[in-house]
């Protein structure tokens, strides 16, 4: 203020800028700072509401984990066999036993030897062109070119290429020179057996030549013979055309280790997920309480308050959540009766070993009263615990919801104090910018009136001195 009228007081040295900035700091005192308080104090509560919410959707969210059902899809596997079982999430399958019987195999066939693989050729004769070998599997059948020129090797590359989908060609050295091609499946079941047949016969007849131990024990021979797969499933046989199988019941894998294996399987609930899911939930719960009494538990001894001490909207959300986990019951039983429990100062407390018990005894029980669901007593529906909790909690935390609108009316009036602050110290500079013009003005006149009174003053002084 003195910067804009430094002059002011110099003639009358009463009407000072002091003294404005003195009348302007009790205004401001009395009309201004009473307006910054508040928005300080709605500003604190925008910032409190806000972490209340988060704290609420994070409370909602461990709510709305546990009333999911594919929460208990998860099962544990214990093979006491050789067998391999695994259970996808959501499958429905109770334990059962696995017997083998005979395992699925390949189709393996080793033709006879010759006494190099890469310089002798496998076939003889007079040709016209080429001629062919018909390999057949399955359903295919494969045409093999060969000629005067062909080698061991040679033969096996040309099957390769041929018939890479469905058989491997490899050459099996067995001895001093004596080299076997040896032909297998790459797919196990009976449909896999593998056979031939020479068009032209120009082939070297050693190829074919049957095994005997004695006489050939280089020749042809069957190493191993495709076949299916026989087992029993719950005591029921039956067979499948690889060792595993997944088309016997939905969800559930099973591969056959060992022949004459005796299997079982027993299947349960992954504790687990469900049991981190509760303490998630109980953590979330007792950082939200802990929290809504720091914004709303007055200390009178220490004269200290809680944002919302005088708020019964935040008051009362504390009590609802409480009324609601202590008193809702389905069909008669309480989350007390799974292992929770809320002491007298209102903490929260899981004894995870009950809820284990609980999910080993029953697992379906447990998903009833947390998910909900039909109940096999009557096949009436059951809303669950947590469901009926993640319902109340939209209330809360959904769109438009209860602390949306909360929220909203705190930014509003946060919105309508800055407005009101600003009118006022508009208001309060215009006053004190008139002020000090009028006071500039007063001085002036002041100062005017000095001084034609010392001019007076000098006249009277000149004319008692004369007379003396």
């Amino acid at each position: 203020m003195a910067g804009t009228i430094n002059s002011l007081g110099i003639g009358s040295g009463v009407l000072t800028s002091d003294v404005i900035d003195q009348l302007k700091a009790n205004d401001e005192e009395l009309l201004v700072k009473p307006l910054e308080v508040k928005m300080a104090l709605t500003e604190q509560k925008k910032e409190s509401a806000e972490l209340l919410t988060s704290l609420m959707k994070s409370f909602k969210s461990s709510a709305s984990a546990l009333s999911s059902s594919t929460l208990f899809d998860n099962k544990t596997v214990d093979v006491s066999g050789n067998a391999k079982v695994k259970v996808e999430a959501g499958a429905f399958i109770d334990s059962f036993t696995l017997e083998t019987i005979e395992l699925a195999q390949t189709s393996i066939i080793k033709l006879g030897s010759f006494n190099d693989r890469d310089t002798t050729s496998v076939a003889s004769g007079t040709f016209a062109g080429t001629e062919t070998l018909n390999i057949s599997i399955g359903t295919k059948s494969y045409a093999i070119a060969y000629d005067a020129t062909t080698t061991l090797e040679d033969l096996m590359q040309s099957i390769n290429d041929a018939t890479s989908d469905t058989i491997t060609a490899t050459i099996l050295q067995t001895g001093d020179n004596a080299y076997s091609l040896v032909l297998a499946s790459k797919e196990t079941g009976a449909d896999q057996a593998i056979t031939f047949s020479d068009d032209g016969g120009l082939l070297d007849p050693s190829l074919f030549a049957a095994y005997d131990a004695t006489t050939n024990p280089g020749g042809m021979r069957e190493v191993q013979t495709a076949r299916d797969a026989t087992f029993k499933f719950n005591g029921i046989q039956a067979t499948r055309s690889t060792n595993e199988i997944s088309d016997l019941v939905v969800g559930v894998t099973m591969t056959l280790k060992t022949q004459g294996d005796f299997s079982k399987v027993d299947i349960g609930q992954n504790t687990i997920s469900v049991v981190t899911e509760m303490q998630l939930f109980v953590d979330s719960y007792n950082t939200l309480m802990t929290n809504l009494h720091d914004m709303t538990t007055a200390d009178l001894e220490n004269e200290v308050a809680g944002i919302f001490n005088s708020d019964s909207f935040v008051r009362s959300i504390d009590r609802d959540i409480k009324d609601f986990i202590n008193k809702t019951e389905i069909n008669n039983l309480a989350l007390s009766d799974f292992g929770i429990d809320i002491d007298r100062y209102g903490k929260m407390s899981f004894d995870s070993s009950i809820l284990e018990a609980k999910l080993d005894k029953d697992p379906n029980a447990v998903e009833l009263f947390f998910a909900g669901g039909i109940d096999p007593k009557d096949s009436s529906h059951v809303n669950g615990f947590f469901e009926k909790l993640d319902d109340k909690m939209k209330d809360y935390t959904g769109y438009n919801a209860l602390l949306s609108n909360f929220e909203d009316n705190l930014r509003t009036r946060y919105d309508n104090l800055f407005e009101d602050h600003a009118s006022a110290v508009e208001s309060l500079n215009d006053r004190y910018k008139i002020m000090a013009k009028r006071f500039a003005a007063y001085d002036a006149i002041i100062s005017k009136i000095n001084a034609q009174f010392s001019s007076l003053q000098m006249m009277i002084n000149a004319e008692a001195n004369a007379k003396n």
